[in-house]
């Protein structure tokens, strides 16, 4: 099952999608089958999306929390992997090589695309790590694909 890091340790239990997460994670771990459960960072490929949905006013508002973004295909390489070597029952979180917070990844994103939206940035209403591992987890080899934005 594919999952969201974070979600486990109710952090965001506020939103919706992540509520859905929690309930098909306690589903899988409840069901007489053992399943494997791959919790993933946000994908390199939806940042652009993620802004989109941040967006107020013609303001992208980020929060000064980390985000740790994960190239799509090492996701689908270790949902392979889990269907076929994994350990039923176990629980693997994989995340990209970087992490940033997420107005710096905003800014350079959008700097990168030519889009002159401004970044306003919030104070994070959950923890500051809340959607990053904070225990062990694979990590993607794939750095996201714009230079120069500072790690955090």
């Amino acid at each position: 099952m594919l999952s969201i890091v974070g979600v486990g340790e109710g952090d965001a239990s506020e939103i919706g999608y992540y509520l859905g997460k929690v309930a098909q994670e306690k589903a899988v771990r409840s069901a007489s089958i053992p399943a494997t459960i791959i919790r993933a960072t946000q994908f390199q490929s939806y940042i652009p999306v993620l802004i989109d949905q941040h967006t107020v006013d013609g303001k992208a508002i980020a929060p000064r929390s980390f985000i740790q973004p994960v190239e799509l295909d090492e996701v689908v390489d270790l949902l392979a992997e889990a269907v076929t070597t994994l350990e039923p029952g176990s629980v693997v979180e994989i995340a990209g090589p970087d992490r940033f917070y997420h107005d710096d990844l905003f800014r350079a994103t959008l700097a990168h695309r030519g889009d002159h939206r401004e970044v306003v940035t919030v104070d994070g209403q959950a923890p500051i790590e809340a959607m990053v591992p904070r225990g062990a987890y694979r990590t993607g080899t794939v750095r996201y694909p714009i230079a120069g934005i500072p790690t955090a």
